[in-house]
């Protein structure tokens, strides 16, 4: 029997409040109010909060232009001496309002402009205000709920809003996008005022792309975070020959593989190297079981040895699904089926995930 709609409001919030407490882990147990879902989905998480905040100087003033949930603004008043929180949604700003309280954050003034290129009301705020930084994460859902990837077609339309901002800013302008957005594109949209750009990843997905731009800015790359740890590409990969499977922030951020790891393909980012502790952060490493030739007499065979396997096929002409439908394999268990291209050859490496060295599991 259905439980009452009052016993499914309350598992609907319990759910809500758990996935709260895994994002924001320093809310856990506070009075916090999220007065929608979208609001909740498109915060950041803790992580990515914090990793966005070691960018700030130390007592700088910042204005955090779209405020939403919050997170990002709570990371950022650590740092700061003063901070800005604006937010159009009057329901979510009252909702802020009341869990920074709770919060204990003391620097905080609260606004509720809605910020659009041209408009006086905001900019004479904020020229008030005098920031050092500006932060802007775009709204990336269009009235009807469809996802949106393009700057100038989220809310506000930060590449419009560009020459304006950087103009109240007295040190930089950072902007939160997708990380479905083109790299290459957020480059062209931003031109000369882009300095850098920065992937952030949490738990093996690649979460945000931070841009951060400034008047006369010289373009320093790309940079890779994953759960508050930065990528050096220049730092050596112990020698071996485990297989190393980097993570979609890594891939997303095209950064190179360690020095001393043997690139497999430059299109999967797949290479073999010894086992290394800090690489471990930004992928997973793999005992090698078997090395096969990808070719339709193999398949029976693989799945009678192998009759439970992860599979994932990468630059081959089959897709994961395929090949598990032509092996018969079913999901689960600790082996793990790779189809992918090494040195030229289209293979199936047959794996076991390595937590540490000498221990498969």
């Amino acid at each position: 029997m259905k439980g009452s709609f009052a016993d499914i409001l309350k598992g609907l919030e319990e759910s809500g409040r758990c996935k709260l407490d895994a994002k924001v882990p320093s809310w856990r147990g506070a009075d916090i109010r999220v007065p929608g879902s979208i609001n909740f989905q498109q915060s950041s998480s803790e992580a990515t909060a914090a990793v966005k905040a070691s960018f700030i100087p130390e007592g700088a003033r910042v204005a955090d232009l779209t405020g939403g949930l919050g997170v990002d603004s709570w990371a950022f008043s650590k740092r700061a001496s003063r901070l800005l929180y604006n937010e159009r949604d009057a329901v979510l700003l009252d909702a802020v309002r009341h869990n920074f309280a709770v919060l204990g954050l003391s620097n905080v003034v609260f606004s509720g402009f809605d910020i659009v290129p041209g408009a006086a009301a905001w900019a004479d705020a904020l020229r008030e205000f005098a920031p050092d930084v500006i932060y802007l994460d775009p709204a990336r859902r269009d009235e009807a709920g469809r996802k949106l990837f393009l700057p100038e077609e989220c809310s506000p339309d930060a590449v419009a809003l560009m020459p304006q901002l950087l103009e109240l800013a007295k040190l930089q302008v950072m902007v939160k996008f997708s990380p479905m957005a083109d790299m290459t594109m957020l480059r062209r949209r931003f031109g000369d005022c882009l300095e850098r750009i920065a992937v952030l990843g949490s738990e093996g997905e690649c979460k945000e792309l931070l841009c951060i731009c400034r008047a006369g800015a010289v373009w320093e790359g790309v940079s890779l975070w994953e759960d508050g740890l930065r990528y050096d590409p220049s730092q050596p990969a112990a020698a071996g020959s485990l297989l190393f499977v980097p993570s979609a922030a890594m891939v997303k951020s095209g950064l190179d593989a360690p020095q001393g790891a043997i690139v497999l393909d430059g299109r999967t980012g797949y290479c073999r190297c010894g086992w290394t502790e800090g690489l471990s952060r930004f992928g997973k490493f793999y005992t090698i079981l078997e090395d096969l030739p990808l070719a339709s007499s193999v398949f029976k065979g693989l799945g009678a040895k192998y009759p439970q396997a992860e599979i994932t096929a990468r630059q081959v002409p089959l897709t994961s699904e395929q090949l598990r439908k032509k092996t018969r394999t079913k999901p689960g268990g600790p082996v793990h089926i790779f189809a992918c291209p090494v040195e030229g050859e289209r293979r199936i490496l047959v794996c076991q995930k390595v937590t540490a060295p000498e221990q498969p599991v």
